[in-house]
């Protein structure tokens, strides 16, 4: 009797252990469930930069309105010389709050290579020659442009215009803020304070 029992605990370990083995051999080969794919949206590179082109500007803008407060208020008047007086203040306050800044502080790196790939299309080619021509035409009147961020435009300097599919090929800019062409160099220019704010070398490839 005690035989035949032991016979049977000893089929029953048995029959145990074949289960498990079964178990886990059937686990290993089971096949790796697929990785939830993530449903985050794709952020675009270029939407990211001109985020961050946005935010330098508004940051400028900021200083630029805080600064024009500050300074004596200016009269409606067409007289040139009270004109270019208030200017030299605002100008004078820009360059003490920003004697820190360089090139590159508004258009880093990735702006500058946004700009210029934005631009590229509306110069190239037979169809770009006007565009690229209206930009370059008095080169020789501009020598005087320093390219330097904080200098001032001089007065007697020309303004050049500039063509409407590249200002709408550009971000919008907020109001006493321009861009501006100097040959094939674009800069940043305070309006108000005739103030060169940052520039992109050989914007126009």
């Amino acid at each position: 009797m005690q035989g035949q029992l032991s016979c049977g605990v000893m089929l029953l370990s048995s029959l145990l252990m074949f289960a498990a083995c079964s178990s886990e051999s059937a686990h290993a080969n089971r096949a790796p469930e697929p990785a939830a794919q993530s449903t985050a949206p794709k952020t675009n590179p270029d939407a990211e930069i001109l985020v961050d082109f946005k935010k330098r500007i508004d940051g400028y803008m900021a200083l630029h309105n805080k600064l024009e407060k500050e300074a004596p208020p200016l009269k409606e008047t067409k007289d040139p010389a009270k004109i270019k007086a208030s200017q030299d203040v605002l100008a004078m306050k820009i360059r003490e709050a920003r004697k820190g800044a360089r090139q590159g502080d508004i258009f880093t790196l990735e702006i500058r290579q946004l700009f210029r790939r934005l631009m590229y299309p509306e110069v190239k080619g037979p169809e770009g020659r006007a565009t690229k021509a209206a930009i370059t035409e008095e080169s020789h009147e501009l020598k005087s442009v320093p390219l330097k961020v904080n200098a001032e435009y001089p007065d007697n300097a020309p303004l050049m215009t500039v063509p409407p599919n590249i200002l709408a090929a550009l971000p919008k800019l907020p109001e006493d803020l321009e861009y501006r062409f100097v040959n094939r160099n674009m800069i940043l220019l305070d309006t108000h304070a005739n103030v060169i704010v940052d520039f992109v070398p050989n914007a126009i490839q």
